[in-house]
């Protein structure tokens, strides 16, 4: 029940990025102009998460406590306008519906990821990242694969489908649990945008393990962030694969993903989650310098399952091993952090990314320039060892 909500906004936030393009071409051929609508979602990563997770940290209310209100105000106004996007008359008012869903999505899930922070037992967090990671991967296949089933029969259907199953996991998570009142209650500041921003900065100063494990978050997020918008290019271009077997392949890599969520939450509970996490990125590591060398698709079937296993891990954990390092005065705050991370990751690697295969192009042809998403994702990960090998030392987790 706890995990939920995640399958909703996963289903919702997947079918947006993919389907809703198909709508705006109806108003506008201008790519910019489409990019600019759906690529708004980052900027609002950037700017709400962090606000709403502390805000969230300096409340209490009797009835609701302190998460739950900012689900029940966020989930109605984030299905609201999914439901009316496909309705909307022009490319303007499809854009403002689209900022409105992104502005509410981001609303609500850092006092929701704070929430299951509050609310599972330290020995469970693996098990419960894993769930979460199920749920995320199952709402991808939904807003993927459903979706288009849906789409094709009847354009406006998955958004209405997708926004309800928000509201109604949303009620059912919000009545499933009563939150912990904390032993205090921090007041909201009343101080000026520059003197909050400084007080989060003398925080945040106070546990350097956790800045250091915030940069390993957003070099580990840029992994995905950088393969998802040029993977199939790779299969096509780099591989020669048809667009069906490409697609057949990313099948068998998101079951994988979602087998290897699961398993490993279980294992990092059992033998800890720093352990299980390197593990993770060794695989991950090694996958990435085979990619980057191979020339089959054939071999691809083999490989990238197995380091699709490695990756899962890698993206699954994090919260799990963030939620042991947070002082509990402040897990809306570094959740917040947490999630501006991601979302950095997810404006910057895939311009990144572009412009590497575009500077790899003067020199490899043939569609083998785009083998370099591997090489990217590699150098990524072994940066992120550095980072995580200080934050890990000496943290039982």
């Amino acid at each position: 029940m706890l995990v939920l909500p995640t399958l909703g906004f996963s289903a919702a936030l997947s079918m947006v990025t993919m389907y809703l393009p198909l709508i705006l071409h109806n108003y506008t051929n201008s790519n910019i102009l489409i990019g600019f609508a759906i690529g708004g979602e980052g900027i609002f990563s950037l700017l709400l998460p962090l606000w709403v997770g502390i805000r969230s940290d300096r409340m209490w209310t009797k009835r609701w406590g302190r998460r739950r209100p900012f689900m029940l105000f966020a989930g109605p106004f984030m299905a609201a306008a999914l439901i009316l996007a496909p309705f909307q008359p022009g490319y303007v008012p499809i854009a403002i519906s689209t900022f409105a869903f992104f502005a509410a999505y981001h609303f609500y899930t850092s006092p929701y990821q704070s929430l299951i922070a509050d609310m599972t037992p330290a020995n469970s967090a693996g098990k419960v990242q894993g769930y979460q990671a199920v749920m995320r991967g199952t709402g991808m296949f939904l807003g993927m694969s459903v979706a288009g089933v849906l789409f094709y029969r009847w354009e406006p259907s998955p958004f209405i489908v997708y926004g309800l199953m928000i509201v109604i996991s949303t009620y059912f998570t919000v009545r499933a649990f009563e939150e912990l009142e904390p032993e205090v209650v921090a007041k909201p500041s009343g101080q000026g945008l520059f003197a909050q921003l400084k007080n989060i900065w003398l925080s945040t100063r106070k546990y350097p393990g956790i800045r250091r494990f915030m940069v390993a978050t957003f070099l580990w997020e840029s992994t995905l962030a950088g393969l998802r918008p040029f993977i199939m290019f790779y299969f096509t271009e780099t591989l020669g694969a048809s667009t069906q077997t490409a697609g057949l392949l990313m099948t068998l890599v998101g079951a994988t993903y979602i087998v290897a969520a699961l398993a490993s939450g279980y294992l990092a509970d059992r033998y800890g989650r720093i352990t299980i996490m390197r593990v993770g990125l060794v695989i991950f590591l090694g996958g990435c310098l085979l990619g980057f060398f191979l020339g089959s698709i054939k071999w691809a079937f083999v490989f990238l399952p197995i380091f699709g296993f490695g990756g899962s891990i890698v993206l699954t954990l994090p919260y799990a091993i963030l939620m042991g390092l947070m002082p509990k005065e402040h897990i809306g705050q570094f959740t917040g952090m947490f999630s501006m991370m991601r979302g950095l990751a997810n404006v910057v690697a895939p311009i990144l990314v572009g412009t590497a295969i575009d500077v790899i192009r003067q020199y490899r042809h043939g569609g083998s320039q785009y083998a370099v998403i591997w090489l990217y994702t590699g150098v990524m990960i072994a940066v992120s060892l550095v980072f995580f090998r200080k934050t890990a030392r000496g943290q039982a987790i």
